[in-house]
This record gives structure tokens, C-alpha cells and sequence, in this order.
């Protein structure tokens, strides 16, 4: 029967864990090749027992690198960017995207509009060599550390928010864009997010965004202008950009709203995902808090101040969203229409 192989130093937490760290704690090479580690990236060892993510992938290459950081979408979803689709899905393994070119291996994806799906590292001096895992960019710009507080994820180096943001314009659409730019400027709610000020105001990005002659700038500059600072979620964002595209009045995205009723009363009718406060109408995006029971007590509430008032709420889900929120759009056309909107007004 074959021993089980003697646990690594107390010094060695983490869950991905670089040879030369390793070696420096006293770990022989022969321990290196024990069934309780595998072989992630040259120099690269990930415990089998811990949870692999991506943020420890990270941090073990900033560890092994001083002048390493996360860039591009791997900073960004390390920042906690809403990315579209397999985007936000951290990467932990190399994507099937290598190919041989001319009888070489090539780990860049194929074809322009394509997105290099790989973890995003970069250096200010010197360009390492890529991996089927690991891109490497040589870039110069302001570098950040960002730790857990609570000690539960380790630290790591990444490129600003804002620089990631602008990064991105060489690889995003404009409606993503748009969606990020809406969350790095919403108001925060401190109650659940510790902070009661935006990452950045419109104005910020708006001149970040001016000055900025990366790839990608003119798209990059083309989404800002339609950043709002009140959605609170991507699906509000694509609702809101959906109905200004269908040619739709644009809404006022969770403004306080208001109505004065008979006697001079004036009733709270809270802060609607989108409204439109000159025909009475205001849309709820039904997202996962919405299933809560508290939540929907208090969603039927307002939905009954809201009626008394004289308006209508109309309400979405996600089965609403495909096809550019066409469903959501028709909802709200028809009660448009039927209370006075007029297409040639605009």
C-alpha cells in the first residue's frame, strides 16, 4: 500500500502554489510529484483538496511575479464586473480554443470578434511566454492590490477599475459596455454594500473616456454616452437601452416617484426599475430578491399605492430579455399608446 504523502508546511495555504514557493519551504521535488497536487501551469501547482478559483490562480502568479497583475477581463471580474454570458464565468482551465498554424501551437482564438477566453495576466517590462492557460500582455499603467478583508481570498494585483473599464472597449459591445458603465456610477446602497458613494461619476468616465486612444475608443466613447447612473442591475440596463432603440420615450431608471391625488396628497411611489412618469407607467424587473416572501409583500404594497395613484405597473422576468427585451418592449408600447403616446412625437 503506498504511504500518503507528508502534508505540505503550515506556511503553504493556498490552493494553487508555485514550485518555487514550494521548494523555498522546504517541500523536496519528489514531494512535487505526490497524487495530492497537479500540474496546473509551468511552475504551477494546484492543491487537490482546496477549491480552485480564479483569483487564486492570480494571486499564486503575483506571488511568483512582483511585477505581475491581472488584466484585461480577468481584472474585471475580479473587480466583480457585470461581464454578458460565459464571460462572467471564472476561468479556472485552459478554454479549447489552441489550434496548430502552420505546424505550430497557437492558443490565440481564430478570427477577429473573437474573445481569448484564457486568464489575463500583465507586466510593465518584459512579456512572459503564453500558455493554453495564461495570455501575457505588456502594458504600463497604474496597478492596484486588493485584499479580503475577512481573510477568505488571498490578494492579488490588477490593473484600476477605471483602466480595466477602458480595456475593455477593445473587446466588449457597446451594450455590455454600456451595463458596466452603469455599474460603476450607480448610487450604491450602503445598508448592503458598505459604501454610499459610486466607483465613478458620469462626468469621470465621460473624460477618461475622451481621452482614452486605446483599442476600442470610439466604441468605448459611444457607450458612455448612454451610461445613467440609477440601474441597479444589467437586465435594467438592457431593458432601458432596448426601448430607447425601439424608438420608445427613454425612462427615468429608479428616480424617485411621485403622485399628487385628490385632496392634495401626495402618495411615495417609490423608486421604479424604469418609469415613465408623464404617462403613469412603471416597469419591475422580477429578479432572484423578488422570490423572497418579504419582498413580494412588500412589491404588492406598492404595487396597490401605485393603482391608487392612477398609474400602471407592468412587471418583467428574465423570459421577457431575448431577442433585445422584444417581449418587454411590446408590453410597454401597447400601454404607451393606450395612454396618449404618440410615435411622431418621439
Amino acid at each position: 500500500m503506498a504511504r500518503a504523502p507528508s502534508p505540505l508546511p503550515d506556511a503553504l495555504p493556498h490552493a494553487v502554489l508555485s514550485t518555487q514557493e514550494m521548494l523555498a519551504a522546504g517541500v523536496s521535488r519528489s514531494r512535487l510529484r505526490c497524487a495530492d497536487l497537479r500540474p496546473l501551469a509551468p511552475g504551477l501547482w494546484v492543491r487537490v483538496d482546496r477549491e480552485l478559483t480564479e483569483r487564486e490562480i492570480v494571486a499564486a502568479l503575483c506571488r511568483k511575479d512582483p511585477r505581475a497583475f491581472a488584466a484585461g477581463l480577468t481584472a474585471a471580474r475580479l473587480w466583480g464586473f457585470p461581464l454578458p454570458g460565459v464571460l462572467d464565468q471564472q476561468v479556472t482551465e485552459a478554454p479549447r480554443q489552441s489550434r496548430v498554424v502552420r505546424g505550430r501551437v497557437v492558443h490565440r482564438p481564430g478570427g477577429r470578434r473573437s474573445v481569448d477566453g484564457r486568464i489575463h495576466m500583465a507586466r510593465p517590462d518584459t512579456q512572459r511566454r503564453e500558455t493554453a492557460l495564461l495570455r501575457w500582455s505588456r502594458v504600463r499603467c497604474a496597478v492596484v492590490s486588493i485584499e479580503d478583508q475577512r481573510g477568505r481570498a488571498p490578494s492579488v494585483r490588477l490593473m484600476t477599475r477605471l483602466r480595466t473599464f477602458l480595456d475593455l472597449g477593445g473587446v466588449l459591445r457597446v451594450d455590455a459596455l454600456v451595463a458596466i458603465g452603469d455599474h460603476l456610477v450607480r448610487r450604491p446602497r450602503p445598508e448592503f454594500e458598505g459604501r454610499s458613494v459610486p466607483y465613478f461619476t458620469i462626468d469621470e468616465l465621460t473624460a477618461a473616456a475622451r481621452t482614452y486612444d486605446g483599442r476600442g475608443a470610439r466604441r468605448l466613447r459611444e457607450a458612455v454616452a448612454q451610461v445613467r447612473m440609477s440601474s441597479d442591475s444589467p437586465p435594467e440596463t438592457a431593458l432601458r437601452l432596448a426601448m430607447v432603440a425601439a424608438g420608445l420615450p427613454e425612462p427615468l431608471a429608479n428616480a424617485a416617484a411621485q403622485q399628487e391625488v385628490e385632496g392634495g396628497r401626495i402618495i411615495d411611489l417609490g423608486e421604479p426599475d424604469l418609469h415613465w412618469p408623464q404617462w403613469k407607467i412603471a416597469l419591475e424587473h422580477d429578479g432572484p430578491t423578488h422570490l423572497d416572501r418579504k419582498q413580494q409583500a412588500k412589491d404588492v404594497a406598492r404595487g396597490d399605492r401605485r393603482r391608487e395613484a392612477g398609474w400602471v405597473e407592468l412587471r418583467t422576468t428574465a423570459d421577457d430579455l431575448p431577442q433585445g427585451c422584444l417581449r418587454a418592449v411590446q408590453k410597454v408600447r401597447r400601454e404607451l399608446l393606450r395612454r396618449g403616446w404618440s410615435p411622431a412625437a418621439g
